[in-house]
């Protein structure tokens, strides 16, 4: 049997502990020192809303930015990929210019150099046969005289060939093809006249443009040296070429002592 005593803490207890329950019930805090508790306050609601102020939910707010940005992406894409497929499928026309300009700019120095090296004169030459469409206007030469016969020309390393679509400007009294109106003042003047025949090694090799080094690396005196763009026709007996525009051009001031100076500028030529 129990102890009176024990039965009597027990019972103060559990009305204790019913006492509690019922002040938790009604909305006060156990120890009864608080007054009654405000749900909202002691548990406040998550209300995105009213986080946000007026302005929409965040979730409204990214995905409309999301949206915009990948239609801006999408763009773009478009954009490059165009410009992407365009490139690959021709190079821009100022590319192969500056190209050829610059392989212009070598090959002149080279020959230059090597008339000194040698003392021997030098030509920097330019096919001009139109029967040869892979190399007409557009294969380059460097050859040296030969000191045991003066009529042949000596060449160590094969010619180079500037970019697709570009193409020497012929001199003043050179018809320029598909193009008869071409501005005189916008030709190749640092070339003869007229393209002749030579012999390299030992064998004929057609018709050509050439600018010709001394020893001392001076030329016979100051011309320009001029590529533009253009397009070649095949199928006929003779290729037809067509400059395109003689606004278009690129080159180099060739001076008498052999000096350079770019051109970038067809409008520094003359009209």
């Amino acid at each position: 049997m129990m102890h009176p005593d024990f039965q009597s803490i027990l019972r103060k207890r559990f009305l204790q502990r019913d006492r509690e329950r019922r002040r938790v019930k009604d909305g006060f805090s156990p120890s009864g020192r608080n007054s009654p508790r405000d749900p909202n306050k002691c548990l406040p609601s998550f209300n995105p809303r009213g986080l946000l102020g007026n302005y929409p939910s965040a979730s409204a707010s990214i995905v409309g930015f999301t949206l915009f940005e990948l239609l801006l992406v999408v763009a773009l894409i478009s954009l490059l990929a165009g410009g992407i497929g365009v490139a690959l499928r021709e190079p821009g026309e100022s590319v192969s210019l500056q190209s050829a300009q610059a392989m212009f700019s070598m090959l002149l120095d080279a020959a230059r150099g090597r008339a000194a090296l040698s003392q021997h004169d030098t030509r920097f030459v330019v096919a001009a046969d139109p029967a040869d469409p892979a190399a007409y206007l557009r294969l380059v030469r460097i050859v040296e005289q030969d000191p045991l016969n003066s009529s042949n020309w000596m060449e160590e390393h094969g010619g180079i060939t500037i970019p697709a679509g570009t193409y020497l400007v012929p001199p003043p009294s050179a018809v320029v093809p598909g193009n008869a109106a071409w501005p005189a003042s916008r030709r190749s003047t640092a070339l003869l006249a007229a393209a002749q025949s030579m012999t390299i090694n030992g064998e004929p090799a057609g018709p050509a443009y050439y600018v010709q080094f001394t020893p001392r690396g001076t030329t016979g005196g100051s011309g320009y040296l001029l590529v533009t763009a253009g397009h070649l026709t095949t199928g006929a007996a003779v290729p037809s070429l067509e400059l395109d525009d003689s606004d278009n051009l690129r080159g180099m001031l060739i001076r008498s002592s052999g000096a350079l100076t770019f051109v970038n500028d067809a409008g520094a030529l003359g009209p």
